[in-house]
């Protein structure tokens, strides 16, 4: 089937590959008009609708089947379809604009109205937009009528005269309905049937709401202005530009909101206060397990120890609130002895134990980060990836919570 582009006036309906671009990476001028120019919606149009097809009046009412063929070669050849129908594009390049009759037909939705070609035929001759060959088995667009050139221009001006509408039942609403609910109040130009795809089902669902540019911005202001019911529901109506903002600032809200959450996550977090003790007088001989060792006599709760062997000072991190104080009493003065060695022992304070603390908790998220893009390296290496050194990295994942680089103490 020939590609069709947006659930519009009378495009044919297909899966988009995903809900945020369309198919062949291709947006329909909504579609762009209904984007932020750096950040396209997360709801954005999808290029399918639930119904599939459009069928050919059942009664046998010529002149509404003429219509809708009339309506539907219209639209393809139409200002806001043919700019971006790739597809199209390509075939009025190859013979001077025209397109074989036979080759029309890939498109569902005139196919599923009549594959006869002799009665497309005859419908066209009461449209002013498309002409037909003289030996009436090809169309084309009437070169009187040359189409507008996209830009960011047209797109503003195309933003100008569309209206978000919302309040359609996501059950049983068509393309047809609505053109039909539209042409009672106004005349439309295009209407794109909103939808997302549903996860469960792996189809895309009617979101209930469409955006239906009209002729002029005058015809679209009428609109607007209009108390307007469908099948008895009221409808939610507003320009489509008052519509994209509108996301966008929700957009903002919640990401605010996330950074907000991520924040008071992390302030949860936080490291505690009054819980750090500074060794000052270690020689080389003194080592990490002997510090500990010495610690615990006094029923210390160490959660890191910032040492190398052989530095004159060290910092204990021990675990809550203000813990330092009750290790200090026990101690009874201000010399601790390890090893045959008097070590000057205090409490970090004030602007030294800020300072302490933020370069602690820095280091703990940079180790974290690399901690996590090391994991997903990992995981994504496929066969043939880098496995050594497993126990290393393990046991450096495990030491996230580590201290900073050495901090220079106050000396007393």
């Amino acid at each position: 089937m020939a590609e069709e582009n947006d659930v519009s006036v009378s495009t044919e309906e297909k899966a988009d590959k995903s809900e945020n671009e369309t198919t062949g990476g291709d947006k329909s001028e909504n579609e762009k008009a209904g984007e932020d120019k750096n950040e396209v919606e997360n709801d954005a149009v999808s290029s399918e609708t639930v119904k599939e097809t459009e069928e050919a009046p059942k009664n046998g009412d010529l002149q509404l089947l003429e219509k809708q063929i009339i309506r539907q070669v219209e639209y393809y050849f139409g200002d806001i379809n043919l700019p971006r129908d790739r597809f199209l594009q390509e075939q009025i390049k190859l013979d001077d604009g025209w397109v074989p009759l036979t080759v029309m037909l890939n498109f569902q939705r005139l196919s599923n109205l009549t594959k006869d070609t002799t009665m497309i035929a005859n419908a066209l001759e009461k449209s002013s937009l498309i002409e037909i060959s003289d030996d009436r088995a090809k169309i084309r667009r009437s070169p009187d009528q040359p189409l507008p050139v996209w830009n960011e221009e047209r797109r503003k001006e195309l933003m100008t005269r569309t209206l978000y509408l919302k309040g359609f039942p996501v059950q049983d609403t068509t393309l047809d309905k609505l053109l039909d609910f539209f042409a009672q109040h106004s005349t439309v130009e295009n209407v794109q049937m909103r939808s997302y795809k549903d996860k469960a089902t792996n189809k895309f669902v009617f979101k209930g709401s469409v955006f239906a540019t009209f002729p002029t911005k005058e015809k679209a202001e009428e609109f607007l202005g209009k108390e307007i019911k469908y099948e008895g529901n009221d409808l939610i109506k507003k320009w489509q530009s008052v519509y994209v903002e509108e996301k966008k600032k929700e957009r903002e809200e919640a990401k605010a909101k996330r950074r907000g959450g991520a924040q008071n996550e992390a302030d949860k977090k936080a490291l505690p206060k009054g819980a750090i003790l500074h060794l000052k007088g270690l020689t080389s001989d003194i080592s990490r397990e002997q510090i500990s060792e010495k610690l615990s006599e006094y029923e210390a709760d160490i959660a890191y120890i910032s040492y190398d062997k052989g530095d004159e000072e060290g910092w204990i991190r021990l675990q809550g609130e203000n813990s330092t104080k009750a290790v200090l009493e026990k101690i009874g003065e201000t010399t601790l002895e390890i090893g045959n060695v008097k070590i000057e022992v205090r409490a970090l304070e004030g602007e030294e134990e800020e300072q302490f603390l933020k370069k602690t908790m820095e280091d703990i998220q940079k180790r974290r980060f690399h901690y996590n893009q090391n994991k997903r390296g990992r995981r994504g290496g496929g066969r043939g990836g880098f496995r050594g050194d497993r126990k290393r990295k393990q046991a450096s994942a495990e030491s996230t919570d580590e201290p900073p680089s050495k901090v220079p103490a106050k000396t007393e």
